[in-house]
């Protein structure tokens, strides 16, 4: 999937309700959800500084396409090793490449993991909203304003599947 302006329209608009940091810290400390996915650098930062760690974390290096900074970098990696390691995929800006789907929907699967992109992770909430279990819950950032808290129910999911599967068009179907 690549992203076209429509999408980017879609996407600039957020799928759940946001929350600044600290009102979302005191969502999940009195009633933590099974299992948690967090996507983006600063909101996983959020969260391990208030000393919860999501089940599953997807992460690029990068905030607003700036590297992070360097004690983020070992907070991140520090985290992903404690669990194993993250694995590596290569997503390019703007797209959900099969890399990318595939490493998310094996942590999904699992039910715990660590993604380190190598690209660009935005797009992987999509891939969450998509195919996670039901009842899930995913935190991801957005820009100047917080984070996203998306509780996964049927709606949503359907939602996010129609955007991430790619329907050919009828002229690249003919001969």
């Amino acid at each position: 999937m690549t992203m076209n302006e429509g999408l980017r329209k879609r996407l600039a608009e957020p799928f759940g309700e946001v929350l600044d940091f600290g009102e979302a810290i005191g969502r999940l400390r009195s009633a933590r959800p099974s299992p948690l996915i967090a996507v983006g650098d600063q909101t996983i930062i959020h969260l391990l500084d208030a000393g919860i760690a999501p089940d599953i974390g997807i992460f690029d290096l990068l905030c607003q396409r700036k590297e992070v900074p360097p004690e983020w970098k070992r907070k991140l990696e520090a985290a992903a090793r404690r669990e194993g390691g993250a694995v590596r995929a290569f997503n390019a800006p703007g797209t959900v490449n099969a890399m990318m789907e595939d490493s998310v929907r094996d942590a999904l699967s699992i039910g715990s993991g660590w993604v380190e992109i190598n690209g660009e992770d935005d797009l992987a909430s999509l891939v969450v909203m998509a195919y996670a279990r039901l009842g899930s819950v995913l935190l991801y950032g957005q820009p100047n304003a917080g984070m996203v808290w998306v509780e996964i129910d049927e709606k949503r999911q359907k939602e996010a599947q129609e955007l991430v599967v790619e329907e050919p068009k009828v002229e690249e179907l003919l001969f």
